[in-house]
C-alpha cells in the first residue's frame, strides 16, 4: 500500500481507531502492515515516525511510551473498560465527551458475546493538548462459551476538563490533533506494540479452531444485534417524541379551555365537526362542558366523558366564573359527612387554592360538576387532588 494512500485512508477513518476496540480493529492491522513495510526501508533505532510526510504545528515528541505510569489515567481506563465489558454505555458516556447512539448500540451488542475483561495495561504518550495523553490500552477478554482469553487493544485520547478531571475526548479533532496522533501511532514503539497484540491474537486463533470459528462469527452477530438495538432506540425516541407532542397539545388545550353550558335539550354531541358525524349523545339544558376550542365553522370542540367531541356553538354559552364569597363558616352537614377517598362534586364554581385559607394563592377555578378525590376534610376546607398535586377548596361548595 502506498504511503500517501494509507495516510489518506487512516486520516478518514482515524475516529474508529481512537474510540473503537473489539479485538484488533481493521485499521490497527493496517497500521501494522504499514509499519512493517516502512521498517524494511528504515533501519534507524530511534523512535521516528513511519509516516514522515504528516505535518502538524505541534511538536511531536520522540519519547518512548510509558507503561502504567499515571494512576489516574489507569483508573479512568479501568472504569471505561469495565463499563464496556458489561455494555454499560451510560457509564462509558459519563467518562467521555460524547458517545454516539451508533457506538452505544455497538458496545451493548458486543457485551452480549464477550466479557471477563482482565490484565489491563496502559501505554501512554503525552498528547497534543496541555495535560493530555494519547494511549493504547491492552487487555484480555473471553468470548462467551470459550475459556481461552484473547488479547484486545483500544486507543484513547485523554484530556482534562476545567476542573482538572480526566475524560476521554471523542469529539471531532483539529487538523493538528489528527496529525499529531497519527504520528504517535506510527512511531516504532507504538507500532511494535500493535504488532505484538496482532500476533498474539492470531496465534491464539491458530492454536484453537473452535475459538477461531467463534471469533470469526462475532463480527456479523454483533453488527446485526447493534443494528437491532439502534432501530429499537430510534423507534422509542419517535414514540417518546410523539407522546411529548401529544402532552404538549393537551396542556395547550387545557390552558385555553373554558366552561360552557348548553342552552337547549337534545342537541347532538358528535364525533367530528359535521352534522353527518356519529352522534355520541344528546344534551340537556344546563349541562356544563369544558370547551377546548370555539371553531370558525360554527362548532365547538368539547370534552365529553373524557373524549373530544363537537357541538354546535350556537347552543352553548360561557359559564361566568362566580366571584368566590368563601366564608369562614364550617362545612355544611352534607360536606361534614364526607370521608377521605370519597369523590366530591363541585356544586358551585369555587376557587382552588394552594393552602386552606381565603388568602391562599389561587391556583384555578373549579367549575360546577367537576369531581375530585378528597384527601382530608378539616376546618371547613377540603384537601383534594388537583392535577396530581394537593390543593384546597371550601367545603361549602362541594357535595
Amino acid at each position: 500500500m502506498a504511503r500517501r494512500g494509507f495516510k489518506e485512508y487512516l486520516t478518514r477513518h482515524y475516529r474508529y481507531f481512537i474510540i473503537g476496540g473489539l479485538f484488533v480493529a481493521l485499521v490497527v492491522i493496517l497500521i501494522v502492515i504499514w509499519s512493517r513495510s516502512s521498517h524494511d526501508d528504515n533501519n534507524d533505532e530511534d523512535n521516528a515516525s513511519t509516516i514522515p510526510e504528516l505535518e502538524t504545528t505541534v511538536e511531536v515528541p520522540k519519547d518512548k511510551y510509558e507503561e502504567n505510569a499515571y494512576a489516574d489515567v489507569n483508573s479512568l481506563v479501568s472504569s471505561y473498560l469495565g463499563a464496556m465489558s458489561t455494555g454499560d454505555t451510560e457509564t462509558m458516556a459519563s467518562l467521555s465527551s460524547s458517545l454516539s447512539d451508533d457506538m452505544k448500540a455497538f458496545y451493548e451488542a458486543q457485551a452480549k458475546y464477550v466479557g471477563n475483561y482482565s490484565n489491563y495495561n496502559v501505554y501512554t504518550k503525552k498528547g497534543p493538548a496541555d495535560n493530555s495523553y494519547f494511549l493504547l490500552a491492552t487487555y484480555d477478554l473471553v468470548i462467551n462459551g470459550q475459556t481461552t482469553p484473547l488479547p484486545a487493544l483500544i486507543s484513547l485520547y485523554v484530556c482534562r476538563n476545567d476542573s482538572g478531571a480526566l475524560y476521554i475526548n471523542s469529539e471531532s479533532l483539529s487538523a493538528d490533533e489528527e496529525a499529531y496522533i497519527l504520528e504517535l501511532v506510527a512511531q516504532k514503539d507504538f507500532a511494535d506494540l500493535i504488532n505484538k497484540v496482532e500476533m498474539d491474537y492470531n496465534s491464539a486463533l491458530e492454536d484453537n479452531a473452535a475459538l477461531a470459528s467463534a471469533a470469526n462469527a462475532l463480527k456479523d452477530e454483533i453488527n446485526k444485534d447493534a443494528q437491532e438495538i439502534l432501530v429499537a432506540k430510534q423507534q422509542k425516541d419517535l414514540e417518546e417524541a410523539a407522546e411529548a407532542e401529544a402532552q404538549a397539545q393537551a396542556e395547550s388545550m387545557a390552558a385555553s379551555a373554558s366552561q360552557v353550558k348548553c342552552t337547549s335539550d337534545n342537541v347532538n354531541i358528535r364525533a367530528s365537526a359535521s352534522t353527518d358525524a356519529e352522534s355520541l349523545g344528546k344534551t340537556k339544558t344546563g349541562d356544563v362542558y369544558t370547551r377546548y376550542e370555539k371553531m370558525e365553522n360554527g362548532w365547538s370542540k368539547i370534552d365529553y366523558n373524557g373524549t373530544e367531541a363537537y357541538i354546535k356553538s350556537e347552543f352553548l354559552e360561557p359559564v361566568e366564573a362566580e366571584a368566590s364569597t368563601e366564608s369562614s363558616e364550617s362545612s355544611s352537614t352534607t360536606a361534614s359527612s364526607l370521608k377521605p377517598g370519597d369523590k366530591i362534586t363541585v356544586k358551585e364554581n369555587v376557587n382552588v387554592r394552594k393552602s386552606a385559607s381565603e388568602t391562599g394563592e389561587k391556583i384555578a377555578t373549579a367549575y360546577r360538576g367537576e369531581q375530585f378525590e378528597l384527601v382530608e376534610l378539616a376546618n371547613g376546607w377540603c384537601k383534594i387532588k388537583y392535577k396530581g398535586e394537593e390543593a384546597y377548596v371550601k367545603a361549602d361548595y362541594v357535595e
